[in-house]
């Protein structure tokens, strides 16, 4: 007969197991509620009250997403050596004593500090030709927490998604508390189980080296110019290059200034190792009509806007190799709309390169609450994503929007680097 462990308990959390089980029929009696919620689950178990497959499928979506909002992306290369099941089920046999790549086992997968690594569950999808289309994977971890200065044992589950038709694989954690052992923390978990892929299963993962970066850059540009573009003011500027060009020329002829030069048409310019004198003014007449669009407006009418997503933080390195860190009041609250942001964006163009890059999103309809994630790309290795809104319940549809996002202007940039297709430019 299976058990509910504390540790399964710790990473789903009590409150969904419980309207799990209210969703078929189960209230906690009166009687039990002053016990623990898993003896009352394991008295459900007893007396046959709850499908065990039904409810073993409940705990694999919770611990693939829910509590694991830590999560590294990686590319994959080589994918003919490990895209047949036969490729997994042989090494799975060898390490693991495990003889299915479909299966699920949570409840009585429960690792100890002996024999501290276990899989809990695999899914896998293949094509009409017997190739795998993606394989899931569910570790879990022995790991210990001091809680109060108490040692408890626990586990950690690290799932894993491999796509073999976007050549991609995900890694996601638990970035819990109280965890003060080095190799028990997400980062070192996550990246444990990268290096078992790739000596037991043969997952090769080559770097990102800087394409992660462009492709940030290039997504923060378009979010910019798409909020920029529902200004009426800022949509009037192009229209002003004459009276910009006579101010120009009237500043010339009224300043002394040393390093002015003429063309052959006998006008005088300033070289832009000097300053971009012109855009410059562009950059002030923009700030003048975004800072008065934005005036007083609440946040509310910016997300009624209609905008993609909102972008709240940046992070990048200009090219003198200082790092500018960008941040708005919150994780929610535009930045493209702050003094900082204006003055320092002809250096975040220039560099064409963004480190880290924090937005906000509407999730699928229904569900309360904005996506806000962080997308990092200061590791060559792979590209790091962060839900940072702790207190929504992560699922399946949040990723996918994640990943639709980051692909949709990863496809635009690969157009652009290939001379197909062009960038809009804010």
């Amino acid at each position: 007969m299976p058990s509910l462990s504390e540790s399964i308990v710790d990473n789903v959390g009590e409150s969904y197991i419980s309207t799990y089980l209210k969703g078929k029929g189960h209230t906690q009696p009166d009687e039990k509620k002053g016990q623990a919620l898993k003896y009352w689950v394991d008295d459900l178990f007893k007396e046959q009250k709850i499908d065990i497959d039904d409810f073993e499928s409940f705990l694999f979506d919770e611990l693939f997403f829910g509590k694991r909002k830590t999560i590294r992306m990686y590319r994959l290369e080589k994918t003919k050596e490990y895209k047949f099941p036969i490729d997994w089920e042989m090494p799975l046999d060898e390490h693991y004593g495990l003889d299915s790549i479909d299966f699920c086992n949570i409840l009585n997968t429960i690792p100890n500090e002996k024999d501290a690594r276990k899989i809990a569950a695999i899914r896998s999808e293949e094509n009409v030709r017997e190739e795998l289309v993606k394989i899931k994977l569910l570790f879990v971890f022995y790991i210990e927490i001091n809680e109060d200065r108490n040692i408890k044992s626990t586990s950690a589950y690290i799932p894993v998604e491999i796509n073999f038709q976007t050549k991609t694989m995900l890694i996601k954690a638990w970035t819990r508390q109280y965890v003060d052992y080095d190799p028990y923390k997400a980062g070192k978990l996550i990246q444990h189980v990268k290096d078992l892929l790739e000596i037991e299963f043969k997952v090769s993962t080559p770097n990102y080296g800087i394409a992660h970066k462009k492709i940030l850059f290039n997504m923060s540009r378009n979010l910019i110019y798409e909020a920029y573009s529902k200004v009426p003011a800022y949509n009037k500027i192009e229209n002003m290059k004459d009276p910009i060009r006579n101010f120009i020329k009237e500043t010339y002829e009224k300043l002394s200034l040393w390093n002015t030069e003429e063309d052959d048409s006998g006008e005088q310019f300033l070289a832009k190792e000097v300053l971009d004198y012109e855009g410059e003014l562009k950059n002030v007449l923009e700030s003048l009509a975004i800072s008065d669009h934005f005036f007083n407006r609440s946040y509310d009418e910016i997300w009624e806007m209609g905008l993609e997503a909102v972008i709240s933080r940046i992070k990048f390195n200009d090219k003198e190799k200082v790092l500018a860190s960008l941040k708005a009041e919150d994780t929610e609250t535009p930045i493209f709309c702050t003094k900082t942001f204006m003055s320092l964006k002809t250096r975040m163009q220039e560099t064409k390169r963004i480190e880290s890059l924090w937005i906000a999103m509407d999730r699928e309809k229904g569900q309360r609450g904005h996506l806000n994630v962080r997308f990092d790309a200061s590791d060559q290795e792979y590209l790091g994503l962060l839900v940072t809104n702790y207190s929504i319940r992560f699922n399946e549809s949040d990723m996918n929007i994640i990943l639709r996002i980051y692909d949709k202007y990863e496809a635009k940039s690969n157009k652009k680097d290939t001379g197909k297709g062009k960038m809009a430019v804010g």
